[in-house]
């Protein structure tokens, strides 16, 4: 009886327009409010403009902390000097939790054109923290961390606009309300199965993408809020095939030619299918586990260096092309020139606990360092007045 009584309340719901925090209804066509230009789009496996003239974009994204190791032996190596078939460089997103990140190198991430978004500050490892966490909690964690970056690595805050929540742990209404409250544009944290290839949508009315991983869906409408999905990745085991949603819980192993070549066949699933945005998660743990996978995916970025209807761009510029869907003829990566500076500086800091932290970071007067290592609640790292 309920699902009967939703669809009816969504049949009516095409009549009018919703406000943030009303309950979302079923966006059944045809929805004359729920239009393009109105910043508003439903989920949807079928392109906005005809499939075979959507470019097929990919988007590389990380959510760990940048050091300087990783920038220097891995992101540096594999991903600067390529570029798409426009000849404009390639990019892709870094969202980026704080304890253990060096700031210089975040600044140099987003100097070479790649986008940087937010991965909370404490990166609390429990799945019930992020399931109970409040909305104020949740604004300190991802609004703070957007401070910490804008201000550590001196990057513009208006240019930080996407979320991905740890552990892909979305708390439904509760972590969009907080995304919404913070002024973020769009989340990264939802996965669908291989088999569900939806285009990016916005969470006006009520998402038909299945919530997986013990996650809670949105309910409510949250007009304007892009959802970025993260689309499953396929693997071959014990005679089945089974979904993964990043690199290291694929478990692919072979030569580097055989890992190249499973990539490739996870584009081409898409690219012959709806050519829906492609999402790979690619954490740096998969290069030590398993053998053959930095030759491997430096192969696979060769390969679809050769393809030009293939773009490896970042979420932010996916969101932008869901917004004005241009067809593959008329498609260019958005090239950005950071103009701002990094002086690095590194700085010998105590936590609340006592506990010593090193933050690289950049200044822009010499010498500077915070008074305490920046942390939730607190994230320009200043000593607290009694009042």
């Amino acid at each position: 009886m309920k699902v009967v009584l939703v669809c009816l309340v969504g049949v009516f719901a095409t009549l009018v327009a919703f406000t943030s925090g009303e309950l979302a209804q079923i966006c059944l066509p045809p929805v004359p409010f729920c239009l393009l230009e109105n910043n508003c789009v439903c989920t949807s496996k079928k392109s906005p403009i005809p499939t075979e003239e959507t470019p097929q974009l990919i988007s590389l994204t990380f959510s760990e902390s940048v050091t300087d190791d990783l920038y220097t032996n891995l992101w540096a190596p594999l991903l600067l000097g390529r570029t798409n078939p426009d000849g404009a460089p390639i990019s892709a997103t870094f969202f980026v939790p704080h304890e253990y990140s060096d700031y210089r190198r975040v600044h140099d991430l987003y100097a070479n054109g790649f986008e940087i978004g937010v991965n909370s500050i404490t990166s609390n490892y429990s799945e019930l923290y992020w399931a109970t966490a409040s909305v104020d909690t949740l604004v300190q964690e991802f609004d703070g961390q957007r401070t910490i970056i804008s201000h550590f690595a001196t990057i513009p805050g208006e240019d930080i606009v996407g979320v991905r929540t740890p552990q892909l742990q979305l708390q439904g209404d509760v972590s969009i309300d907080a995304y919404v409250a913070a002024g973020f544009e769009y989340d990264s944290s939802w996965s669908s199965t291989s088999s569900d290839r939806y285009f990016p949508y916005t969470l006006d009315y009520l998402s038909h993408q299945e919530c997986r991983l013990g996650t809670t869906c949105p309910i409510q409408s949250h007009p304007g809020f892009w959802v970025a999905p993260i689309i499953d990745r396929q693997r071959y085991t014990d005679r089945s095939w089974v979904d993964c949603n990043n690199l290291s819980t694929c478990y692919v192993n072979g030569t580097s030619d055989e890992i190249a070549e499973w990539l490739l066949e996870q584009i081409e699933l898409g690219r012959s299918y709806n050519r829906a945005p492609i999402t790979l998660i690619v954490p740096s743990d998969w290069f030590r586990m398993i053998d053959n996978s930095y030759y491997g995916f430096a192969k696979f970025l060769d390969t679809v260096g050769t393809m030009d209807d293939v773009f490896l761009v970042n979420l932010k510029q996916v969101v932008d092309w869901a917004k004005n869907p241009v067809p593959l003829s008329e498609f260019k990566t958005a090239v950005t020139t950071p103009e701002t500076e990094c002086y690095p500086n590194t700085c010998n800091l105590r936590t609340a606990a006592g506990e010593v932290r090193y933050l690289t970071m950049c200044v822009r007067d010499g010498g500077y360092c915070p008074d305490v290592y920046p942390w939730l609640g607190n994230p320009l790292g200043e000593i607290q007045k009694e009042a």
